[in-house]
């Protein structure tokens, strides 16, 4: 398998299942302009859409081994995610009753969840440790930091569109985020478990794996710690969004200017995570 490719595909699908669930079930519903909904929307179509376009290269190498069925779910149900969003998405912007939207964005989200499954499948039957309930909980935990970090960027924003907007829906997102952080611990701290990078190949298997990975990523817990240190920031970020949110104001600004800096920095954690997963 193409491993950057598939941590790639693995990290774009996080964030658009995670995005899709802060998305359509967070307090905001009926209470922000619907707007809001089919921008942030559009992203997390265009985020699985890309998810199902980095994974397919990757995922056609197993068409030979016993995990090929569980390649083709995956494809299927992030093509799922990223038709039904943008069906949402559509319905809003033509005036359809909004349950609608919300009953097509959460029909979304759950094809979004199920096509984690297999993927958890493919590590587990790839020999992964902890088996498919290990690694649906890596996968979960990660879609939920990158979904959640997303999502609150794309909400500040919406603050320059509202700008009477109550800042509780702000303050609301800044806790997610800092559950997300706690997410994102646990998402790192179990691929400890998972196998250092060309760890137990030889042969052409082993060469062709270190022409994938830099050579600091093959040093024993090196991934981990990375992983650890890039979190750290962004629970430094976490607790300044909870301070700013609930100044309101001018303060979301710099709320949003905070999540710029997260957004940039959750995807080097889960790299530095799930280049271990497979």
């Amino acid at each position: 398998m193409d491993a950057p490719a598939a941590v790639l595909g693995l990290v774009l699908a996080m964030t658009a299942v995670g995005g899709a669930g802060v998305l359509w079930l967070a307090p905001t519903w009926g209470r922000v302009r619907h707007g809001y909904e089919i921008l942030t929307g559009s992203t997390i179509a265009l985020l699985a859409w890309g998810a199902w376009g980095a994974l397919r290269a990757p995922l056609s190498t197993l068409e030979d081994t016993a995990v090929a069925d569980e390649a083709g779910l995956t494809g299927t149900l992030l093509l799922g995610l990223t038709v039904l969003t943008a069906a949402a998405c559509l319905a809003l912007v033509t005036r359809l009753p909004a349950v609608v939207a919300r009953v097509l964005g959460c029909a979304g989200l759950a094809s979004g969840l199920a096509a984690l499954v297999p993927i958890a499948m493919i590590r587990a039957e790839r020999g992964g440790p902890g088996g498919l309930a290990q690694g649906l909980v890596e996968v979960l935990l990660g879609s939920l930091l990158m979904g959640a970090i997303w999502v609150g960027m794309i909400l500040g924003h919406w603050y320059l569109v509202e700008r009477r907007l109550s800042n509780r829906y702000m303050v609301w997102m800044a806790w997610v985020n800092v559950g997300a952080v706690v997410a994102g611990l646990g998402s790192v701290l179990l691929s400890l478990r998972n196998p250092v990078p060309c760890e137990g190949l030889a042969g052409p298997a082993f060469d062709a794996c270190v022409r994938q990975f830099s050579p600091v990523l093959r040093i024993g817990d090196m991934t981990v710690i990375l992983g650890l240190g890039v979190l750290a920031l962004v629970a430094l970020i976490s607790g300044f969004n909870v301070k700013l949110a609930r100044e309101g104001g001018r303060s979301i600004q710099a709320s949003t200017g905070m999540f710029y800096l997260a957004v940039i920095l959750a995807p080097a954690v889960e790299f530095a995570a799930k280049v271990r997963y497979f």
